[in-house]
């Protein structure tokens, strides 16, 4: 069951890349945490802006591979607190796994065909 169209999954692409940004200040993140979850922001950010879909501005890496990206990317947010040594900071990693877990259902949901139908016909996604 496909229900996020493109548009809506840049929406959460850039709801999520501003959570990695303000979420060390909000949580108290230790220092690993914090410098992880600022790159993690603005790598995500820097994805969004370069998927060709709606919400893109360059419109460079088709948005089934952006799926392919997220995917791993959700992966690596899960174990990230361990593979970074930040397991013992309770906030930082309950906010990597649950962004981890999110992405994943974000994934699962969305339509990655639609985009090209949006290229073809604007109105239709």
């Amino acid at each position: 069951m496909k229900v996020l169209n493109p548009t809506v999954h840049g929406a959460l692409d850039y709801t999520a890349a501003f959570s990695f940004l303000l979420a060390p200040s909000l949580f108290n993140f230790s220092p690993n945490a914090t410098t992880l979850s600022y790159i993690v922001g603005v790598a995500y950010i820097a994805a969004s802006l370069v998927t060709k879909y709606p919400l893109g501005f360059v419109k460079l890496i088709p948005f089934p591979i952006h799926g392919v990206i997220e995917s791993m990317m959700a992966i690596g947010f899960i174990v990230a607190p361990w593979l970074f040594n930040f397991a013992d900071d309770t906030g930082a990693r309950n906010f990597f796994v649950v962004a981890g877990v999110g992405l994943l259902i974000v994934v699962a949901l969305t339509d990655y065909k639609a985009a090209d139908a949006h290229v073809a016909n604007p109105r239709h996604a």
